[in-house]
């Protein structure tokens, strides 16, 4: 590109500036048109772009639902029977007792009923009972 400008501004001033021989300064005619020039070069590539500013944080989640319970668990086993305690030792012989106090005399029992009379012995041989009217006496009587 500099070096198509710099072609024209050439070209330019030799068509305006160039020389004359003519004291009298008369006005020719204007020359044709140059042709174009060429295409300048590309351009070089410019630097990279500075990197840009971070953008700004996002607005925080909604809560997330709360989870389901969980299973319940399976019964445990049942635990071992506990060994049997030992046996206690003896205990110690009791001190002995103290001799018991002397009892108070009884009273005197009360007197007994007269017995009934007894039956007649029995009549020896030969001989029965015989009641007396008069009296009511009981008298063995030869038979």
């Amino acid at each position: 590109m500099k070096t198509s400008l710099g072609i024209v501004v050439i070209a330019l001033m030799l068509l305006f500036g160039g020389c004359t021989t003519n004291p009298t300064p008369q006005q020719g005619q204007p020359g044709a048109q140059g042709q174009a020039g060429q295409p300048g070069q590309s351009g070089q590539t410019g630097e990279a772009g500075k990197a840009g500013q971070p953008g700004q944080s996002g607005q925080p989640g909604e809560a997330g639902q709360a989870g389901q319970p969980g299973q319940t668990g399976q019964p445990g086993e049942a635990g071992q029977a506990g060994q049997p305690g030992q046996t206690g030792q003896p205990g110690e012989a009791g001190q002995a007792g103290q001799p018991g106090q002397a009892g108070q005399p009884g009273q005197t029992g009360q007197t007994g009923q007269t017995g009934q009379q007894g039956q007649a012995a029995p009549c020896p041989a030969g001989q029965h009972r015989h009641t007396n009217p008069d009296t009511g006496k009981v008298s063995c009587v030869s038979d």
